[in-house]
This record gives C-alpha cells, sequence and structure tokens, in this order.
C-alpha cells in the first residue's frame, strides 16, 4: 500500500433528484437518461480536474492547488458545466418521442455543486485508488445541507469558507449559511442559484466578431484544454508573460469575478494609458471587449475558444480597429501594424507557455 497527501481543490457534482427519478421510472430508460448526463458533466470537468470516481448520481473530482492558478477557472468550469448539463436535457427532452415516465420526466433533474479546499490522501490498494481524510469525509457530508431547504433552490453551488478564501474571489449576493455535523468544527459557505445564473448567460446578449466583419484575424492551436488556453489568454497576470511590451494590471470587478463591465489596464511609454472593458464573457467559448487608449476607443476584439478532439484548443483573436477609413485600407494597415507587433511570435509564445504549465500541472 501507497498514499501521498497532497492540498488542493475537491468537487462534488451531485444530481438531484435523482433517488425519485429511478424509483417511479422505468428502470432501462432512467438509467440511459442519467448515464447521458453523467457523461456530459464528466467531459465538461475533466478538462481541468481529476475525476477520481462515480458514486451513483455524482462526480466526485478534485485538483492539486498548483493544478489551479486561477481560482476564478474553477467558477466558471462549473457554470459552464451546468449549462452544458441544462442545454443536454433540453436537446434530450425535446428529441424523444419516447412517453414512457423516464423521459418524460428528464426536466425534472438538476444538478448541484460542493466546492471545498483542503487536505486529502490518495491511497493505493493493489489497483485500488482511495481518497481519505477529514476534508474528504467533510465535503461527502455537505451534500446533506439545508441548502434547499432554506432557499428553495434545488441548482446550486455551495462552496466553503475556505475553498471562497482559496480561489481570492467574492460571490457577490451568495446565500451564506452555517453547516454543522457531529465531530466537525461549524463550516461556513457560500451559495449561489445555479438555475438563476443559467437563465442570466442565456439572456444577456451576444456579442462577438465574426471573420467578416474583423479587419485581421489569428488563429493557433493550444496543445492544452479550453480552460487552460482560456486562463493564457485572458487572465492579466499571464498574458504579462508573453506580451513583453505592456503590463496588464486588474481593473474594476463588478460582483468580485471577471465578467461584463470587467476592466482591465495597461500603462505604457510616453503618457500612454490603455483600458479594455469586457463587452461579453462566455468561459471557454469566447469573450469580446473594446479597448481605449487615452480615453479613446481604439477597437474591438473577440477571443475565441474551440476544442479539438485531441484535447487541445483551437485560439481565434479577431480584431476590428476604429479608424475612419475605407475597409480595404484599414485591413491593410491592420496588417502591417499586427506584424509590426510581431503578433504571430506572441502567440507561439503563449502557447508554448501554456503548454508548459499545463505539463507542470499534469506531474505536480
Amino acid at each position: 500500500m501507497s498514499s501521498v497527501m497532497q492540498h488542493g481543490y475537491l468537487l462534488i457534482a451531485d444530481i438531484s433528484g435523482y433517488t425519485s427519478f429511478v424509483a417511479q421510472t422505468e428502470l432501462e430508460h432512467s438509467h440511459e437518461i442519467l448515464s447521458d448526463l453523467l457523461s456530459v458533466v464528466c467531459e465538461r470537468i475533466e478538462t481541468l480536474l481529476t475525476i477520481h470516481k462515480l458514486e451513483g448520481d455524482a462526480v466526485f473530482s478534485y485538483a492539486p492547488e498548483t493544478k489551479i492558478s486561477r481560482g476564478e477557472t474553477l467558477l466558471e468550469l462549473i457554470e459552464s458545466t451546468y449549462a452544458a448539463f441544462r442545454d443536454k436535457q433540453f436537446s434530450m427532452k425535446r428529441a424523444t418521442t419516447c412517453t414512457c415516465k423516464a423521459c418524460q420526466n428528464i426536466p425534472s433533474l438538476d444538478l448541484k455543486f460542493i466546492a471545498h479546499h483542503g487536505d486529502y490522501v490518495i491511497q493505493h490498494v493493489r489497483d485500488i485508488r482511495e481518497m481519505v481524510g477529514t476534508d474528504v469525509n467533510l465535503i461527502h457530508r455537505l451534500l446533506k445541507n439545508r441548502v434547499a431547504e432554506t432557499t428553495g433552490w434545488r441548482a446550486y453551488l455551495m462552496v466553503t469558507e475556505r475553498c471562497l478564501n482559496s480561489m481570492n474571489v467574492q460571490l457577490a449576493g451568495a446565500h451564506e449559511q452555517v453547516e454543522s455535523y457531529e465531530h466537525m468544527t461549524d463550516v461556513n459557505t457560500y451559495s449561489v442559484d445555479l438555475r438563476k445564473r443559467y437563465e442570466e448567460i442565456k439572456a444577456a446578449q451576444r456579442i462577438m466578431l465574426n471573420e467578416a466583419e474583423a479587419d485581421v484575424v489569428f488563429t493557433r492551436d493550444f496543445p492544452v484544454p479550453p480552460p487552460v488556453a482560456w486562463e493564457w489568454m485572458q487572465d492579466p497576470n499571464k498574458r504579462n508573460q508573453w506580451v513583453a511590451f505592456v503590463v496588464w494590471s486588474k481593473g474594476e470587478r463588478p460582483g468580485g469575478r471577471t465578467g461584463k463591465g470587467a476592466t482591465n489596464h495597461c500603462a505604457h511609454g510616453k503618457g500612454q494609458v490603455s483600458t479594455e472593458t469586457v463587452l461579453d464573457w462566455r468561459p471557454f467559448e469566447y469573450s469580446t471587449f473594446e479597448s481605449f487608449e487615452n480615453g479613446k476607443k481604439k477597437m474591438t476584439e473577440t477571443f475565441r475558444f474551440e476544442a479539438l478532439p485531441d484535447g487541445g484548443t483551437r485560439f481565434y483573436d479577431l480584431m476590428k480597429f476604429e479608424v475612419p477609413l475605407p475597409r480595404p485600407l484599414r485591413r491593410l494597415i491592420a496588417g502591417i501594424m499586427m506584424k509590426k507587433m510581431n503578433m504571430e511570435g506572441l502567440l507561439e509564445r503563449a502557447v508554448q507557455l501554456a503548454e508548459e504549465d499545463y505539463s507542470a500541472r499534469k506531474h505536480a
């Protein structure tokens, strides 16, 4: 037997309504439905975390803290996983012509997440891997909480205070609650309604440049999953490592997180001050922002990310400049500017750093 002590994030994604769904519906179809929904959850989660095991209606995963350098990425992953779960639910319901109770009751299922941060040991006994530790016990205890009873929510994200502090983010408007369990100290938790968040994301106006609108387009394939490529293109601290001639810093973060209205700032030579403001923020899919220089709008830019079959990510950088010139001339000038900035070389550097970072995380 061998064991390794680690320190990091623990996450459980649990399907709500599972027990009654299985008990009241046809066994064969109910398990097919649950299998499809769990597959969607697993596919999303494993782009950033390691899945330890399936626990009936739940997915238990983890990641050493060195693997998630930007805590906000974990929240974005959870939200995008929930959105994928809901989208799959709707598509399954629309596509089926079956009248059995299982197929008709697909909308009765929902998804909740519990996120914690702490210590755990991975034991290896013959060919079996098992996680143990007080924090492992705690996150499983937290599945039995009073959030639904107190708020009426069926789909929610619960984050422990320790986890929130480790991620270094805020959850504006979160429901705060203390959970108590025998033989354990009280746990401060913060929860958000994922159904409400899903509706907000769906209702938000989409702002995204396409190739026809852009003056210049760059494309690069990253040999890393979308969440990692996203970090390297979005996080100001990481961008500073591959864009050598500017230094970006975080600005406003409405609600404590990056999203619509968030800003980044940069001061660079001869009194030039650049600011970028997020217009649309769809984690791991695309982001669009407008850039200003000394208060004057300079351009609109979209970063788009596409998951590749080999586990990598295709990245698109689409730029539209605010220059009062005919489009052909504007595109010509934009191309010359980007060549002078060595944009191709900068993106190659970003790919290299992302690959090195991802390799180090995998072996952490």
